[in-house]
């Protein structure tokens, strides 16, 4: 399978350096979709991870290059950490993945969201091994949804984030909240807000506060009052940005507005490029709950759910490979009905001077039926050998006995 996956994510590095990665991976995969040898690429870049899954046709020479191109990009110290997935680890890693079970919140519940994402925005860039890939992997999550009690207890990143809060500061009930950023990812924290109980306003520095008050039960924030809304807000809770050299939120701006407030402000950034400036963590009246805080308190346990999951993630990457391997015996199967249907083609042709209109369609009818019970039994055996690795076994008898040669390029 030519399957292979790099990147890295929370288990190796903390939110800057991912930001910092996911800007570098993002030069790189430029260059390495252009490069000979790669038939497609996908690029998935969340809170907690971004990682690069390559169709490429030479495993070793691709991880090389990759590394080459990030280093170039500007990862440095980073390229010495990542991950590296080939082959039947690569899928693995993947249904991992898209099923929770690599979050920084295990079983949480956007990662699928995210890898359909990925795969939309990367339509034209995907192989179709790679779509066969991400498509199964959703399938498999939502299988897992459906079959343990890790999704009913898996919760989203924002949830440990606002739990959090309320931890720290007291219910969220009848508080006025303040969201900085309306992209998919708003959507869930805004429902997760309006759940416990607090006012929402939304501001983002694009000027989409008015269109997504219009689809959510939330009051718009303009540039200009900004300030005001700042003063008023009882929690600020940012999840707008990736990968970002600039701060939409800075701590002038908080320190400014809540000159002479007493009220300790919670701060949620749940940016991967860090919507509000780190200076705030040091900000008095200010308590600055980030994705690496989130990370320090995200739940382990679900022991029986993990291994019902990871059961059903290893029969889900048998059922992927032998598709795959059954694909390769595609060519070899084109190859026989070719000649099988040149032949049966010959006789029609022949046959259609000697019969009437009505003749020739029975006769076509009952030839084709025989062709096609011919070439059920190679074409089943042609998979079977594809599976267990006796492909060149089959193709090599198609020519002996038969004459036929099979491309397989």
């Amino acid at each position: 399978m030519p399957v292979l996956a790099v990147g890295l994510s929370h288990h190796q590095v903390a939110t800057d350096d991912l930001t910092q990665f996911t800007a570098c991976a993002e030069q790189a995969s430029v260059s390495l979709r252009a490069s000979h040898g790669i038939n497609g690429l996908i690029m998935l870049a969340t809170c907690n991870r971004c990682e690069l899954y390559i169709d490429a046709e030479n495993f070793h020479q691709t991880v090389r290059l990759t590394r080459d191109l990030l280093t170039q990009a500007g990862a440095g110290d980073l390229v010495q950490v990542i991950d590296v997935y080939g082959l039947r680890n690569a899928v693995r890693h993947l249904f991992e993945v898209a099923c929770g079970l690599d979050s920084m919140v295990v079983g949480e519940s956007e990662i699928a969201g995210q890898v359909r994402s990925a795969l939309q925005s990367h339509t034209q860039q995907a192989s179709p091994a790679l779509h066969r890939l991400f498509q199964m992997s959703l399938g498999t999550s939502k299988s897992i949804a459906n079959a343990t009690a890790l999704g009913a207890m898996g919760r989203s990143v924002a949830s440990i984030a606002l739990d959090l809060v309320e931890t720290r500061h007291g219910d969220l009930a009848g508080r006025q909240a303040l969201l900085v950023g309306t992209g998919a990812y708003a959507g869930v924290v805004t429902a997760d807000l309006l759940r416990r109980g607090a006012q929402v306003s939304v501001y983002s520095s694009s000027g989409r506060a008015t269109a997504f008050a219009r689809t959510h039960p939330v009051s718009p924030v303009t540039e200009d009052r900004l300030p005001s809304a700042l003063a008023d807000a009882q929690v600020l809770v940012a999840c707008s940005g990736r990968g970002r050299r600039t701060h939409r939120i800075t701590a002038r701006q908080v320190a400014d507005a809540r000159d002479g407030l007493d009220e300790l402000l919670p701060v949620v950034d749940l940016a991967l490029g860090r919507d509000v400036s780190p200076e705030l963590a040091s900000t008095p009246g200010i308590d600055l709950i980030d994705l690496d805080v989130v990370g320090d308190h995200a739940p382990t346990d679900h022991v029986a759910s993990l291994e019902h999951a990871s059961e059903l993630i290893d029969e889900a990457v048998e059922n992927y490979l032998r598709a795959e391997r059954a694909r390769l015996a595609d060519p070899a199967i084109l190859a026989v009905r070719a000649y099988v249907n040149r032949i049966v083609d010959q006789e029609l042709g022949a046959a259609a001077a000697h019969t009437s209109g009505e003749q020739d369609a029975a006769v076509r009818r009952s030839v084709r039926r025989v062709a096609n019970a011919l070439l059920h039994q190679p074409t089943v055996r042609a998979a079977a050998s594809a599976q267990n690795g006796d492909l060149g076994e089959f193709t090599s008898a198609l020519e002996k006995v038969f004459g036929i040669e099979v491309d397989n390029q």
